[in-house]
Protein backbone atom coordinates (compact mmCIF):
# COMPACT_ATOMS: atom_id res chain seq x y z
CA UNK A 1 0.00 0.00 0.00
CA UNK A 2 1.55 2.92 -0.96
CA UNK A 3 0.88 5.57 1.63
CA UNK A 4 -0.13 9.24 0.99
CA UNK A 5 1.97 12.56 2.45
CA UNK A 6 0.30 15.51 4.13
CA UNK A 7 2.20 17.32 1.22
CA UNK A 8 0.34 15.38 -1.08
CA UNK A 9 -2.44 15.53 0.49
CA UNK A 10 -2.62 19.39 1.01
CA UNK A 11 -1.65 19.55 -3.22
CA UNK A 12 -4.80 17.47 -3.58
CA UNK A 13 -6.91 19.37 -1.26
CA UNK A 14 -5.92 22.69 -2.85
CA UNK A 15 -6.54 21.70 -6.52
CA UNK A 16 -10.44 20.59 -5.21
CA UNK A 17 -9.72 16.80 -5.64
CA UNK A 18 -10.53 15.75 -2.20
CA UNK A 19 -13.33 16.84 -0.41
CA UNK A 20 -16.14 18.19 -2.92
CA UNK A 21 -19.93 18.99 -2.32
CA UNK A 22 -21.98 16.47 -4.12
CA UNK A 23 -19.73 14.07 -4.46
CA UNK A 24 -22.69 11.74 -4.98
CA UNK A 25 -23.65 13.58 -8.01
CA UNK A 26 -20.68 12.10 -9.85
CA UNK A 27 -21.49 8.37 -8.97
CA UNK A 28 -19.06 5.82 -10.85
CA UNK A 29 -16.69 8.38 -12.17
CA UNK A 30 -16.19 9.44 -8.41
CA UNK A 31 -13.43 6.64 -8.29
CA UNK A 32 -11.52 8.33 -11.36
CA UNK A 33 -10.69 11.83 -8.63
CA UNK A 34 -9.24 9.07 -6.01
CA UNK A 35 -5.56 9.62 -5.16
CA UNK A 36 -2.95 7.45 -3.34
CA UNK A 37 -4.43 5.14 -1.07
CA UNK A 38 -4.50 6.38 2.25
CA UNK A 39 -4.57 3.38 5.23
CA UNK A 40 -6.02 4.13 8.80
CA UNK A 41 -4.48 2.66 11.83
CA UNK A 42 -4.89 1.78 15.50
CA UNK A 43 -1.94 2.63 18.02
CA UNK A 44 -1.43 -0.70 19.17
CA UNK A 45 -0.10 -1.16 22.77
CA UNK A 46 0.14 -3.77 25.82
CA UNK A 47 -3.42 -2.78 26.79
CA UNK A 48 -6.28 -5.23 26.04
CA UNK A 49 -8.67 -2.69 24.86
CA UNK A 50 -6.52 -0.78 22.16
CA UNK A 51 -8.71 -2.82 19.66
CA UNK A 52 -11.77 -2.07 21.12
CA UNK A 53 -14.46 -0.94 18.64
CA UNK A 54 -12.50 -1.85 15.63
CA UNK A 55 -15.34 -4.40 14.35
CA UNK A 56 -16.90 -1.40 13.13
CA UNK A 57 -13.86 0.73 11.59
CA UNK A 58 -14.47 -0.66 8.27
CA UNK A 59 -18.00 1.41 8.42
CA UNK A 60 -16.14 4.48 9.32
CA UNK A 61 -13.59 3.96 6.25
CA UNK A 62 -16.88 3.39 3.71
CA UNK A 63 -18.01 6.49 5.31
CA UNK A 64 -15.18 8.32 4.00
CA UNK A 65 -15.15 6.52 0.57
CA UNK A 66 -18.92 7.86 -0.03
CA UNK A 67 -18.27 11.55 1.07
CA UNK A 68 -15.08 12.05 0.26
CA UNK A 69 -12.44 11.11 -2.86
CA UNK A 70 -10.00 10.18 -0.53
CA UNK A 71 -8.67 6.35 -1.82
CA UNK A 72 -9.11 4.83 1.80
CA UNK A 73 -8.12 1.49 2.23
CA UNK A 74 -11.45 -0.68 3.57
CA UNK A 75 -8.93 -2.71 6.21
CA UNK A 76 -8.26 -1.17 9.19
CA UNK A 77 -3.90 -1.62 10.19
CA UNK A 78 -2.53 -1.56 13.77
CA UNK A 79 0.97 0.73 14.23
CA UNK A 80 2.48 -1.30 17.24
CA UNK A 81 3.61 1.67 19.74
CA UNK A 82 7.04 -0.61 19.89
CA UNK A 83 7.71 -0.14 16.64
CA UNK A 84 8.20 3.53 15.53
CA UNK A 85 8.65 2.18 11.53
CA UNK A 86 4.86 0.91 11.99
CA UNK A 87 4.06 4.24 13.48
CA UNK A 88 5.49 6.72 10.93
CA UNK A 89 4.07 4.96 7.37
CA UNK A 90 0.16 7.00 9.16
CA UNK A 91 0.43 10.16 9.24
CA UNK A 92 -2.60 9.78 11.25
CA UNK A 93 -3.21 7.28 14.66
CA UNK A 94 -6.11 6.11 16.45
CA UNK A 95 -5.46 5.64 20.11
CA UNK A 96 -7.88 4.46 23.14
CA UNK A 97 -5.61 6.49 25.60
CA UNK A 98 -1.88 6.71 25.91
CA UNK A 99 -2.01 5.99 29.47
CA UNK A 100 -1.67 2.43 28.28
CA UNK A 101 1.49 2.81 26.69
CA UNK A 102 3.57 1.21 29.38
CA UNK A 103 6.86 0.89 28.29
CA UNK A 104 9.96 3.40 28.00
CA UNK A 105 10.33 1.93 24.53
CA UNK A 106 6.63 2.99 23.95
CA UNK A 107 6.42 6.30 25.48
CA UNK A 108 9.93 7.08 23.16
CA UNK A 109 8.58 6.11 19.83
CA UNK A 110 5.17 7.99 20.60
CA UNK A 111 7.16 11.33 21.16
CA UNK A 112 9.42 10.61 18.02
CA UNK A 113 6.47 10.12 15.64
CA UNK A 114 4.47 13.17 17.25
CA UNK A 115 8.00 15.36 16.01
CA UNK A 116 8.15 13.85 13.04
CA UNK A 117 5.03 15.28 12.36
CA UNK A 118 2.66 12.71 13.06
CA UNK A 119 -0.99 13.54 14.34
CA UNK A 120 -2.46 11.80 17.34
CA UNK A 121 -6.37 11.42 17.61
CA UNK A 122 -7.03 10.02 21.24
CA UNK A 123 -10.91 9.18 22.11
CA UNK A 124 -12.14 7.92 25.18
CA UNK A 125 -14.36 4.71 25.03
CA UNK A 126 -17.99 5.89 27.13
CA UNK A 127 -18.10 2.52 28.81
CA UNK A 128 -17.74 2.71 32.35
CA UNK A 129 -15.72 0.13 32.59
CA UNK A 130 -12.92 1.42 30.70
CA UNK A 131 -12.94 5.01 31.06
CA UNK A 132 -14.84 5.48 34.66
CA UNK A 133 -14.09 9.34 35.23
CA UNK A 134 -13.61 11.31 32.27
CA UNK A 135 -11.91 14.06 34.50
CA UNK A 136 -9.55 11.29 35.16
CA UNK A 137 -8.86 10.34 31.64
CA UNK A 138 -8.50 13.86 30.54
CA UNK A 139 -5.73 14.10 33.22
CA UNK A 140 -3.86 10.51 32.67
CA UNK A 141 -3.87 11.90 28.66
CA UNK A 142 -1.85 15.71 29.60
CA UNK A 143 0.44 13.56 32.32
CA UNK A 144 2.00 11.25 29.97
CA UNK A 145 2.34 13.83 27.38
CA UNK A 146 4.24 16.21 29.72
CA UNK A 147 6.34 13.20 30.53
CA UNK A 148 7.46 11.95 27.59
CA UNK A 149 7.37 15.79 25.73
CA UNK A 150 7.93 18.68 27.87
CA UNK A 151 7.41 21.15 25.51
CA UNK A 152 3.50 19.43 25.15
CA UNK A 153 1.18 21.48 25.86
CA UNK A 154 -3.01 19.90 25.89
CA UNK A 155 -5.81 23.23 25.60
CA UNK A 156 -9.42 23.37 25.02
CA UNK A 157 -10.13 24.12 21.34
CA UNK A 158 -12.97 26.92 21.04
CA UNK A 159 -15.96 26.27 19.61
CA UNK A 160 -15.07 28.48 16.71
CA UNK A 161 -12.06 26.13 16.09
CA UNK A 162 -11.70 25.10 12.35
CA UNK A 163 -12.03 21.17 12.97
CA UNK A 164 -15.79 22.07 13.84
CA UNK A 165 -16.19 23.34 10.32
CA UNK A 166 -13.33 22.40 7.57
CA UNK A 167 -15.62 19.98 6.14
CA UNK A 168 -19.27 19.35 7.93
CA UNK A 169 -20.25 22.23 10.35
CA UNK A 170 -20.74 20.47 13.54
CA UNK A 171 -23.84 22.23 15.05
CA UNK A 172 -22.80 24.91 18.26
CA UNK A 173 -19.08 23.84 17.83
CA UNK A 174 -19.70 21.21 19.88
CA UNK A 175 -18.77 17.19 19.56
CA UNK A 176 -21.31 14.68 19.30
CA UNK A 177 -20.52 12.48 22.49
CA UNK A 178 -21.72 9.27 22.66
CA UNK A 179 -23.09 7.93 26.37
CA UNK A 180 -22.67 4.89 28.32
CA UNK A 181 -26.15 2.85 27.96
CA UNK A 182 -27.53 5.95 26.06
CA UNK A 183 -28.33 7.88 29.24
CA UNK A 184 -27.22 11.38 28.90
CA UNK A 185 -24.50 12.56 31.10
CA UNK A 186 -24.82 16.51 31.66
CA UNK A 187 -20.93 16.39 32.87
CA UNK A 188 -19.69 14.34 29.87
CA UNK A 189 -21.77 16.52 27.29
CA UNK A 190 -19.72 19.79 28.54
CA UNK A 191 -16.67 18.81 27.22
CA UNK A 192 -15.20 19.86 24.12
CA UNK A 193 -12.25 18.97 21.89
CA UNK A 194 -8.54 19.18 23.62
CA UNK A 195 -5.31 20.28 20.93
CA UNK A 196 -2.05 18.68 21.48
CA UNK A 197 -0.02 21.57 21.19
CA UNK A 198 4.29 21.85 20.34
CA UNK A 199 4.92 25.18 19.88
CA UNK A 200 2.18 26.48 17.27
CA UNK A 201 1.49 23.18 15.75
CA UNK A 202 -1.39 21.14 16.74
CA UNK A 203 -0.10 17.86 16.60
CA UNK A 204 -3.04 15.90 18.20
CA UNK A 205 -6.54 15.88 19.48
CA UNK A 206 -8.03 14.56 22.71
CA UNK A 207 -11.63 13.57 22.37
CA UNK A 208 -13.75 12.18 25.68
CA UNK A 209 -16.54 11.95 23.19
CA UNK A 210 -16.45 8.05 22.57
CA UNK A 211 -16.73 9.28 18.75
CA UNK A 212 -15.36 5.23 18.10
CA UNK A 213 -18.59 3.78 19.88
CA UNK A 214 -21.28 6.00 17.86
CA UNK A 215 -20.10 4.63 14.83
CA UNK A 216 -20.41 0.87 16.62
CA UNK A 217 -23.24 -1.00 17.27
CA UNK A 218 -23.62 0.66 20.74
CA UNK A 219 -27.22 1.48 22.09
CA UNK A 220 -27.51 5.16 20.73
CA UNK A 221 -30.22 7.61 19.41
CA UNK A 222 -31.11 7.20 15.23
CA UNK A 223 -28.50 8.76 12.80
CA UNK A 224 -26.03 9.73 15.67
CA UNK A 225 -23.02 7.26 13.85
CA UNK A 226 -23.27 9.92 10.93
CA UNK A 227 -22.34 12.70 13.39
CA UNK A 228 -19.35 11.14 15.10
CA UNK A 229 -17.87 9.91 11.25
CA UNK A 230 -18.77 13.27 10.48
CA UNK A 231 -16.68 14.91 13.19
CA UNK A 232 -13.69 12.29 12.62
CA UNK A 233 -13.79 12.97 8.99
CA UNK A 234 -13.07 16.84 10.35
CA UNK A 235 -10.29 15.70 12.50
CA UNK A 236 -8.95 13.94 9.67
CA UNK A 237 -9.06 16.53 7.65
CA UNK A 238 -7.93 19.00 9.89
CA UNK A 239 -4.77 16.93 11.06
CA UNK A 240 -3.37 16.69 7.09
CA UNK A 241 -3.55 20.26 6.83
CA UNK A 242 -1.15 20.59 10.05
CA UNK A 243 2.61 21.68 9.39
CA UNK A 244 5.21 19.20 10.66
Amino acid sequence: MKEISRAQFLKMLLTGVVFLPGTAAFGGGLDKLRGDRVGWARLKTSSEYWMRHSRSDPVLLNFFREKTTLNIDPTWYAADVEKLDEMIQYPLLFSQGIHMVDSETGRTSLAEYIRRGGFLLIDACCHRSITPNDDVFLRQQQTILKEIMTEARVVALPSNHPVYSCQFEIPDGKPPHTFYLNIYDEHKASFGLYGIQIGTRTAGIVSLSGLQCGWDTTIKPLGHEFLCMRMLVNIYIYAMMQGA
